[in-house]
């Protein structure tokens, strides 16, 4: 399409320029009112569209006039919960740092690399501890020498303890031979020797009378002279003197020598026992002082050498190397506040601060978080499928493997109300290179239920703790009929009681339609003109809206007076149970207490509502 452009025109004088003003004055109008009108067939086109999305029904049935008529089939269904989690590695092996104290990360392999057992992941400053190490060094060669001479004086004086106790010990020895000696050798040869001298004495002394009385007969017959008889005279008395003498020397031995020299003899053995006994006291006290100087200077030399060892083990550890094969992944810590410390090359780690983790990318799972109202749903073993961000068109099937006891409190402080559980889905072996940390979305089959007779959630509505579904072909024939409702999904809701396969149900229910359901007191018509339970004003799109179909007013959308939707973990849905449908065509099924507690799921149910509310009042 091409557009040709008329040349100015020529000014020729005031008529003409007033006549081209006008023209272009006119053009504009029309420009205008053009724009006008194509904002106003845009805005309509995007309301019918909108408008024939939200009343669709299953199966691409389109409600051009009033509730569309679903003829009630038997079928099978799965009821399932969608969850988004994160993708995680079965097995993990931690590496932290082991440094003492503080250290400096100086370099610092790139996240997302391969590595191998042994392979260098980082290197921490190590200056502190190499100053540490030679000071170390000094300590423990001086310790060394210190040990050493310590256990040679140790040994000098054991040894000389050694002589000093063989010479007390021999001392011992001595003092009881010379006893021994003295008793049967000295005392008997001087006993023998005082004997003989007074046997010697009295036999000179005997001779010396005889003498004398020769002596004094020969003097009487003037044989000898008279000083040769004093001479005689003066020898007897000498020799009688000497017997005297004998026998005192005998008796001062018998009475006082021998007993003095046996005391002695027995004293010395005494004293020399003692000092026998002084000597290994002493030498053992001595010893033992000894010994434990040399004991501390040894345990104080090892203490050194332990630590030059630990140091120096730390300096190897400096190096931080793979435990095992993995794949790098840099570990964030979450602080209270939110924040994160970050690994990085510059940072500094802490003792036992893990630093990078290494996944097993061979065995991968899905950490998701199942809010407390939805747990009772879930169970170990139960199957699941997982799309990952970054994979479309890829399916990943695997299990429930574990479900946390207790509720995770990580988040507690934002708010103290949410309490999620930890569920792990392991997927099943698979060729894709997954890693940790991306995006995963996870449905979980709660149970797979076979031919049975089933309508959509939006055709089941609930009042006064009964569940209705409108069975008619339109909405002026549709009357209300009770139903018993068994397992339920985000699509279906199981009948089995009330209605059978070949009957018709509406999908929609409007206000002419609510008002032929029973009250509470299980009158039927008398609800008319009353707005329905949950608050909102309905028209022909009200059953779409699902529970609480208007908002109170603290803007939450209440679980009453609305459709019946899921079961919990696929029990038999209850009468309280309500269905929300998306403004997408997709239903969404939530108990009331869901509905109330769930403030992330009453968000979204509450949007269509306020869009039908709206389409509702236009239609009025």
């Amino acid at each position: 399409m091409s557009t040709v452009t008329s040349p100015p025109p020529q000014r020729s004088g005031g008529a003409d320029s007033s006549s081209a003003f006008a023209s272009r004055g006119a053009n504009k109008s029309r420009k205008g009112r053009g724009k006008f009108l194509l904002g106003i067939v845009v805005l309509a086109v995007i309301g019918i569209g909108a408008y024939m999305m939200y009343f669709r029904g299953p199966r691409g049935v389109i409600a051009t006039t009033g509730p569309t008529a679903y003829p009630v089939t038997r079928k099978s269904f799965a009821i399932k919960l969608n969850e988004k989690g994160e993708l995680e590695a079965t097995r993990s092996v931690d590496v932290k740092c082991e440094v003492e104290g503080r250290s400096t990360i100086i370099w610092l392999i790139p996240e997302g690399n391969e590595v191998k057992k042994g392979d260098l992941l980082a290197k921490l400053a190590s200056n502190e501890i190499e100053d540490k190490i030679r000071s170390e060094q000094i300590t423990v060669q001086n310790s060394k020498a210190s040990a050493d001479a310590a256990q040679q004086e140790l040994d000098i004086a054991l040894d000389q303890h050694a002589s000093d106790i063989r010479k007390a010990v021999l001392a011992v020895t001595n003092a009881k031979t010379e006893l021994e000696k003295y008793q049967k050798g000295d005392y008997e040869l001087s006993l023998l020797e005082k004997e003989l001298a007074l046997e010697t004495a009295k036999k000179t002394w005997e001779q010396a009378k005889s003498t004398l009385i020769d002596s004094q007969e020969l003097f009487k017959k003037k044989f000898i002279t008279e000083r040769e008889l004093e001479s005689q005279q003066l020898d007897e008395y000498k020799a009688g003197v000497e017997v005297q003498k004998a026998e005192r020397s005998k008796q001062v031995f018998l009475e006082y020598d021998h007993p003095k020299n046996l005391q002695q003899k027995q004293t010395d053995i005494e004293e020399a026992e003692k000092d026998l006994e002084r000597t290994r006291k002493k030498s053992e006290a001595e010893a033992a002082k000894l010994r434990s100087n040399a004991e501390a200077k040894q345990a104080e030399f090892e203490l050194t050498r332990d630590r030059l060892a630990k140091l120096v083990e730390q300096q190897a550890k400096t190096e931080i190397r793979a435990p095992a094969d993995g794949l790098v992944v840099y570990f964030a810590e979450d602080m209270w506040r939110g924040n994160e410390r970050q690994i990085a090359e510059g940072s500094e780690v802490y003792e036992r601060q893990t630093i990078i983790q290494l996944p097993d990318t061979s065995e991968m799972k899905v950490k998701v978080r199942i809010h407390e109202a939805k747990t009772s749903k879930i169970a170990v073993g139960q199957s699941a499928t997982v799309e990952v961000e970054g994979i479309p068109g890829v399916v990943f099937t695997g299990k429930v493997s574990k479900i946390a006891p207790l509720a995770d409190s990580q988040n507690r402080w934002l708010n103290p109300n949410l309490k999620e559980y930890d569920t792990e889905i392991t997927l099943d072996p698979n060729k894709s290179e997954l890693k940790p940390g991306v995006t995963a979305r996870a449905e979980i089959l709660v149970r797979q239920v076979d031919d049975v007779v089933a309508v959509p959630v939006q055709a089941v509505y609930s009042r006064a703790g009964r569940t209705f579904v409108f069975s008619g072909k339109n909405e002026r024939s549709a009357e209300p009929v009770p139903v018993e409702t068994g397992y339920s999904s985000d699509e279906f809701v199981e009948i089995r009681n009330g209605v059978s396969a070949g009957d018709d149900v509406l999908l929609a229910h409007t206000a002419a339609m609510i008002a032929k359901l029973p009250d509470e007191t299980g009158d039927a018509g008398n609800s008319a003109g009353r707005r329905p339970p949950g608050g909102g004003k309905r028209g022909p799109g009200a059953g779409q809206r699902g529970a609480g179909g208007g908002k109170d007013q603290g803007g939450k959308q209440r679980g009453s007076g609305a459709p019946a939707g899921g079961a919990s973990k696929g029990a038999p849905a209850s009468d309280t149970t309500s269905t929300t449908e998306r403004t997408d065509g997709k239903s969404t099924d939530a108990t009331s207490t869901e509905a109330e507690s769930i403030e992330a799921e009453s968000t979204d149910a509450a949007q269509p509502a306020e869009n039908a509310e709206s389409d509702t009042k236009a239609t009025s």
